[in-house]
């Protein structure tokens, strides 16, 4: 799956950057590499998406969310402590 299939609100965790190493050594240096967890907060007009990582917010075009690739994050449901919800 890559990062242009996700939906708005979804939590993944980045699994590849397929991009040349200037771009991609950029991209870990604003959080975006392997082993990430990212928000896709917005969808753009023409495919791209907005990311949340961390406090910051990275606008990334069609193509370039194309070669990242991502896996769904898992929501953890909360532990019952003495049968109490």
């Amino acid at each position: 799956m890559d990062l242009a299939s996700c939906a708005p609100g979804v939590a993944v965790r980045v699994v590849d950057v397929d991009l040349d190493d200037p771009v991609r050594r950029r991209f870990r240096t604003l959080g975006l590499a392997p082993g990430a967890v990212v928000q896709v907060t917005h969808r753009g007009a023409f495919g791209g998406r907005v990311v949340g990582v961390g406090a910051d917010r990275l606008a990334i075009d069609a193509g370039t969310c194309r070669r990242v690739a991502v896996e769904l994050v898992v929501p953890v449901s909360p532990l019952r402590v003495g049968g109490v919800s």
